[in-house]
């Protein structure tokens, strides 16, 4: 395989890896919705408490899954650039190991950020 065809698989993964992340935003944009109206209305119920937050937790856990595949695709690519002896193996690795690349520390942050920001919202008092 040669440098080009890694970038291109790469690339290729990365195009469906991000185009779930499109979904996952959306998913995310619904639960911040559902928590506010649940903070606005006065006569919530439990269930629906109960039914947001797990929603919230569920998409969390899909879009840390989202980052995590893309951090796998970036990975993979690395590892065959190694393989081949790409000159761009060395630059291409410096993104693995760092924590503003896909699936690294801030993205993972991130997500944990806008769950308990969703959470914090269902959950408090108007």
């Amino acid at each position: 395989m040669t440098e080009y065809q890694v970038f291109n698989m790469m690339y290729v993964g990365f195009i469906s890896n991000s185009m779930y992340f499109v979904g996952c935003v959306l998913l995310i944009w619904l639960g911040f919705r559902m928590a506010n109206n649940i903070y606005n209305s006065p006569d919530a119920n439990m269930a629906s408490k109960i039914f947001t937050s797990l929603f919230c937790v569920l998409v969390a856990m899909m879009t840390y899954y989202t980052q995590q595949i893309g951090a796998a695709i970036l990975g993979t690519a690395v590892t065959s650039l190694t393989d081949i002896g790409a000159e761009s193996a060395g630059r291409m690795a410096v993104y693995v190991d760092h924590p503003l690349t896909i699936g690294g520390t801030v993205q993972t942050l991130f997500v944990v950020v806008v769950l308990v920001f969703q959470l914090a919202i269902t959950w408090s008092k108007k």
